[in-house]
């Protein structure tokens, strides 16, 4: 996985934005890749003279989440042998403000859209000579004539042994392939921009200079039936959160905005799926 985003700042020397597009890319692969630790997990990063602290939550309770192991199944080609490898890049070209809820949607929409070649498995016979034993036989006692004795031991020479070799073949192009199966836990982030008595969505680049904290939660939504989710029916699950800026969240306050924050998050992703599953539908027609 890679995020790039030089094109965006250009006021920006290169290293800082090479820490720019170190500090997305470490940030989008670990929401993707499994969160198996159950302690929480930190790091620093002063990019643009602002602190921030990422935290991957889980509870010891609770199945780790991995999109990347979700989706792993539809990648495999023979089991144990081949698989398609899965990439994911994201390019920043512009920062209007709300970076992360935005980065965090077209990877959503780019792994709606993939999809995956059917294949078939093919099995060839790969010929194998054997070499027979010439000594010992019969033939050699010098009774039947050595023209005998040539004829069949050439005959063990065109001997085969018959071995499989197993490969496969498309059935089919790339845009008739197969969705991935997993495409609608594709995590999603919202980002409050806290001010000491309330918080604002969707903050464009001039205000979130303005404020003093930045929150940005993670969350994934799943099927009731597969057993992941929180048991308030809504299938979330809550992946981690970054904080960034100077200021400081009570504990109590904290939890509100993360309730607050489950439902931006729901309500984010039914709209998009809804707009992706209707330009589904118009490209069946």
């Amino acid at each position: 996985m890679r995020c790039s985003s030089p094109a965006a700042y250009p006021h920006l020397s290169s290293n800082q934005q090479d820490e720019i597009q170190n500090d997305l890319t470490s940030f989008v692969h670990s929401i993707y890749s499994s969160n198996s630790s159950s302690s929480s997990s930190s790091s620093s990063s002063s990019s643009n003279s602002k602190s921030a602290t990422t935290t991957t939550a889980n509870a010891s309770s609770r199945r780790s989440f991995s999109f990347f192991e979700e989706v792993e199944s539809d990648l495999v080609i023979l089991p144990g042998r081949k698989a398609w490898t899965l990439y994911l890049d994201a390019v920043v070209l512009s920062d209007a403000g709300n970076l992360y809820d935005v980065l965090f949607l077209a990877c959503r929409g780019a792994l709606w859209d993939t999809r995956v070649p059917r294949t078939r498995a093919v099995e060839y016979q790969q010929q194998q000579q054997r070499q027979p034993n010439r000594g010992g036989g019969r033939g050699q006692s010098g009774m039947g004539g050595g023209d005998e004795e040539e004829d069949m031991w050439k005959e063990a020479i065109r001997t085969r042994v018959q071995s499989r070799v197993a490969d496969f073949e498309l059935e089919d192009t790339s845009e008739a392939g197969s969705r991935l199966s997993g495409r609608e836990k594709c995590p999603v982030a919202v980002t409050l921009n806290i001010l000491p008595t309330r918080h604002v969505l969707d903050a464009t680049y001039a205000e979130e200079q303005a404020v003093p904290l930045k929150l940005v939660l993670l969350y994934s939504f799943t099927n009731r039936d597969d057993g992941g989710g929180d048991e308030d029916g809504e299938g979330a699950r809550f992946l981690g959160m970054r904080l960034i800026g100077p200021g400081q969240v009570p504990l109590g306050y904290l939890k509100e905005l993360l309730r607050q924050g489950q439902g931006y998050a729901k309500q984010l992703v039914l709209a998009m799926d809804a707009q992706l599953v209707a330009q589904e539908e118009d490209s069946r027609d």
